[in-house]
């Protein structure tokens, strides 16, 4: 899932390390794709580096339990086909990818859209996390903080760029930008429109299954 998702589902009031710990996986992906802890000696005596290794192990369990649901199983593989359908197949581009990221972008769109009050939770608890505890968070996780981290998880907080997803060309520029993080070509810019209608109709087309997953507590949860 992705960053909305896992606030929405998982998210601890007045907890922000543990909120920011929610995060950490796809944050530190911009920076150090793949990143782990190497050597780490959690738990350790300080509360606040602690509440972000229990929300950066909740994302990791929960992204697993989220890629066998039967929603992930259903839509990432007939978002696939779709983009097929559509003419998106070009050379050195891999559409199972792309579908993976649409149907996640596409369930923090829905959240966005009908409960903006959550996107503004996520930011507010965000700018309460100290640098120095993310810090001793990658002390302790047994690595060097990934070069410019700081510097990027400044810039997320202050763009609020997940915002853009309520603009489907928002979402075309995401996906580009991810594209070329994990050595793929981008889109061809004469596919935005084509592609912005797709993601109009699979808002539409997936809404009430978004809802219920999203609405239920947490069906990934088994509840």
């Amino acid at each position: 899932m992705n960053y909305l998702s896992h606030f929405f589902i998982d998210h601890k009031e007045n907890s922000p390390n543990y909120n920011f710990g929610l995060a950490l996986p796809d944050l530190v992906n911009v920076s150090k794709r793949g990143w782990r802890p190497e050597n780490h000696t959690f738990p350790v005596p300080d509360k606040n580096v602690n509440d972000i290794w229990e929300g950066y192990k909740q994302h990791i369990a929960v992204d697993a339990m989220f890629h066998n649901s039967a929603l992930f199983v259903k839509h990432s593989k007939r978002l696939r086909k779709e983009l097929e359908g559509q003419g998106f197949n070009q050379p050195g581009i891999r559409l199972f990818f792309v579908g993976h990221v649409l149907l996640e972008m596409l369930l923090d769109r829905h959240i966005l859209k009908t409960r903006k009050d959550i996107a503004d939770q996520f930011y507010e608890q965000l700018n309460l996390v100290r640098e120095p505890d993310i810090e001793s968070f990658f002390e302790t996780a047994g690595t060097q903080i990934p070069e410019r981290f700081l510097e990027f998880f400044g810039k997320f907080k202050n763009s609020r760029y997940l915002y853009s997803y309520t603009n489907s060309s928002g979402i075309f520029f995401a996906i580009n930008r991810l594209l070329a993080r994990t050595g793929q070509p981008g889109f061809d810019p004469q596919l935005e429109e084509s592609f912005n209608e797709l993601i109009e109709r699979e808002e539409i087309f997936m809404s009430d299954e978004i809802e219920i997953f999203l609405g239920k507590g947490n069906l990934i949860h088994g509840s």
